[in-house]
């Protein structure tokens, strides 16, 4: 430990697990957009059977960013994920320490009505550099039926958790993207299936009055393209396989000290 430091502060200097080379490579040309999951097809990432492209990125037909990224994770449970999701926003070092070299700030909304799970209705503010310049995002957690899975599959045995909701940014006061990670039991451990679907949910941060009608305006390709860096999709998907990499290598140990 630094001398000095609290408990969470080693964890800012701690080098960082890299993610596995053949995953970096996988990242590295976008990907066939055939082989994309769809958001009206959802429930096929609770399917532990390979799909066409586990981890990869494109620009799918409509202008929509998809990312799609594998991570395995031997130690970590569906319980320690969801502590995480809850415990991490409430300092802003427990974030940074999941990507020190991305992650600078983060905030939390609570929800105010008890839920199922404690980050759902929860809203997160994190500030951080996903490899496009510095944001101030908005992510708003939600249950997985709320953005289009059939089920929130807490009883699916197939299933450690989902973590899934909105996200947007809070200088453009925009919502943007759709965002799915589905935990999957394995052998060891839990394999995470990331997806991203970049401007896929465009609306503005206005009373609904206001957002539904702009909402319909703005779901075009047209908008997408003018809203969204050109390499979001490629700089996202890196982004997220070094964070959930490095995450998997320390959730264990944060959880058995601070769980």
């Amino acid at each position: 430990m630094i001398a000095g430091a609290a408990p969470i502060e080693e964890y800012l200097v701690r080098p960082m697990r890299p993610p596995d080379p053949r995953l970096l490579d996988a990242l590295e040309r976008p990907m066939d957009p055939a082989d994309a999951v769809r958001l009206p097809d959802l429930d096929r990432l609770l399917d532990p059977n390979p799909l066409a492209v586990e981890s990869g990125w494109c620009v799918l037909p409509d202008g929509v960013g998809y990312v799609a990224v594998r991570t395995e994770m031997p130690d970590v449970t569906g319980e320690m994920v969801d502590w995480w999701f809850d415990w991490h926003p409430r300092d802003e070092s427990r974030y940074r320490a999941w990507h020190p070299k991305a992650h600078i700030a983060n905030g939390i909304e609570r929800g105010g009505v008890a839920r199922a799970k404690a980050h759902w209705g929860a809203v997160h503010r994190p500030v951080e550099d996903i490899g496009t310049g510095v944001v101030r995002a908005r992510i708003a957690f939600r249950s997985p039926t709320e953005i289009g899975f059939s089920t929130d599959a807490l009883h699916d045995p197939r299933v450690a958790t989902i973590v899934c909701g909105y996200a947007g940014d809070e200088d453009r006061h925009v919502q943007h993207t759709v965002m799915a990670h589905v935990f999957l039991h394995a052998e060891e451990g839990v394999v995470l299936r990331s997806r991203f679907w970049l401007g896929a949910a465009l609306r503005p941060y206005l009373p609904a009055a206001l957002a539904v009608p702009a909402s319909w305006a703005m779901n075009n390709r047209r908008v997408r393209a003018m809203a969204l860096p050109k390499d979001a999709p490629r700089a996202l998907a890196r982004h997220c396989a070094e964070e959930f990499t490095n995450l998997g290598s320390l959730l264990p140990e944060l959880y058995r000290r601070f769980g």
